[in-house]
């Protein structure tokens, strides 16, 4: 009885540890560049692939954004000073995911080089 409990326990230590791993490759993609860059380009990209923008928070790096089939979120956080990590999952339910995040991943691949000037 008590190696049944042991047994659980280590495999729920194996699930906190790995699962942030295997979660943060089902949705998100890293690139080379700085987060500031890769969110310019990603609202550049959600613009160009005529998405709706519902709502943009550059302080936690999130957009809030609707397609015709659907809502998403798409964060975008720092791996370290020259990389960083686009993570896009549903608002809602029934909306189909990896359509739109393929489309989304492609276009910031192919904008790496065309990184919009801030005007500050």
């Amino acid at each position: 009885m008590i190696m049944k409990y042991f047994k659980l326990f280590l495999c729920g230590i194996f699930i906190l540890i790995f699962s942030p791993a295997f979660a943060k490759n089902a949705d998100s993609k890293d690139f080379q560049a700085p987060v500031d860059d890769i969110f310019l380009i990603s609202l550049g990209v959600l613009n160009n692939l005529n998405y709706k923008i519902e709502e943009i928070q550059s302080q936690s790096g999130y957009i809030l954004f609707k397609t015709t089939r659907g809502e998403y979120l798409l964060w975008v956080s720092e791996n370290n000073s020259s990389s960083s990590n686009v993570k896009i999952q549903k608002a809602k339910r029934n909306s189909p995911l990896s359509e739109v995040q393929n489309a989304v991943f492609q276009s910031i691949s192919d904008n790496l080089n065309n990184v919009p000037k801030r005007i500050d």
